[in-house]
């Protein structure tokens, strides 16, 4: 875990710290979604054809991607999530996904990676297709 702790931070760093800026002069809450997709496969295209024009995407590693965006409605994190999971499954009925959300507005800006991936590793534990969005 520590390993894409780190991985992840360090990718998503510059974008992240766009959207505290931006939550906390609009007072509007943020999310991250982190995605594992087990196949060596890039997704790339399917996750950012499934966004909005605000949203951030980053590749973290073969495996990994990760999704910063503003959640402008109570449930804009489950939306989005289940979007984009619903691309992917039509795409890849057989392969493992697994998400996990965070979202700024119940998380100090500190805690919502690695509560983002607290939550996509317990997913990935799931023995189905799984969004995970405890915060």
């Amino acid at each position: 875990m520590s390993y894409i702790y780190s991985t992840i931070k360090e990718k998503i760093a510059e974008e992240a710290r766009k959207f505290e800026c931006i939550s906390s002069r609009y007072e509007l809450p943020f999310c991250l979604l982190l995605i594992y997709f087990d196949d060596d496969e890039d997704i790339s295209q399917i996750i950012t054809s499934n966004t909005r024009c605000a949203d951030r995407f980053v590749k973290i590693d073969d495996h990994y991607y990760a999704l910063l965006f503003f959640a402008n409605r109570p449930d804009a994190y489950a939306k989005v999530a289940n979007k984009i999971m619903f691309a992917l499954e039509k795409l890849h009925p057989s392969v493992k996904i697994a998400m996990g959300v965070a979202c700024k507005e119940r998380l100090d800006s500190e805690d919502i990676v690695s509560k983002a991936l607290q939550n996509v590793l317990s997913a990935k534990d799931s023995a189905i297709n799984t969004i995970i969005d405890e915060f």
